[in-house]
């Protein structure tokens, strides 16, 4: 396929998973997140990890405030996203709870740190919860086409990328290009969607 063939098809996949979610209920989508933030709390990477960047989600999407809250209260360094000028994302520390709950909303909607906070060094991070539009069984990840988490990726060097997503954004095939960076394990309420294989601990199933 080529590049442009590619582009052409990530788009109508975002138009149709656009819809698919926004025909979705607010109490399924909570629901399907908790047991995703369940699986994803459970893995011996996040519970080994000590600097963690947690996306802030949109409304029709996986919820993950919870995780944060997990995070904070194991005592973690959390991060959070802020777009930067170039079409580059940093990641920032936020204290706690009250500290997040401050934070004036990006043009998405979404809580953003300031310009004058500083971003953490990405080869700090340990784990990544990456986004997405539509995963795969085979590690394919489709965006929102801004490719921030696949440059940012490529500087988080230690950080192992866990994609969550809920069960409606998995589907048969996504597009991908040479440059788009597959995480290290997509996990679904279902259960794992996809898992590196290379040695790394898949994820275990919840009780």
């Amino acid at each position: 396929m080529s590049g442009s063939s590619i582009i052409a098809a990530k788009k109508q996949l975002r138009a149709q998973m656009r819809e698919r979610l926004g025909a979705l209920a607010s109490d399924r989508i909570a629901g399907e997140s908790e047991r995703v933030l369940r699986r994803v709390s459970a893995h011996p990477r996040f519970q080994r990890s000590t600097h963690v960047s947690i996306y802030l989600s949109m409304a029709k999407e996986l919820q993950t405030m919870r995780l944060v809250e997990r995070a904070l209260a194991a005592g973690k360094s959390v991060y959070v996203p802020r777009c930067a000028p170039g079409g580059a994302m940093e990641m920032v520390r936020v204290a706690g709870l009250d500290d997040l709950a401050a934070l004036a909303p990006s043009r998405w909607g979404i809580p953003e740190p300031p310009a004058d906070r500083a971003p953490v060094d990405p080869a700090l991070l340990d784990f990544v919860l990456v986004p997405g539009v539509a995963f795969d069984a085979c590690g394919n990840r489709c965006g929102h086409g801004k490719g921030y988490y696949d440059r940012f990726l490529a500087r988080a060097v230690n950080a192992f990328a866990c994609a969550a997503c809920l069960d409606e954004q998995v589907v048969d095939s996504v597009p991908a290009a040479d440059h788009d960076r597959k995480p290290d394990i997509v996990v679904s309420p279902s259960g794992t969607v996809f898992c590196a294989e290379d040695g790394r601990e898949p994820l275990s199933q919840p009780v």
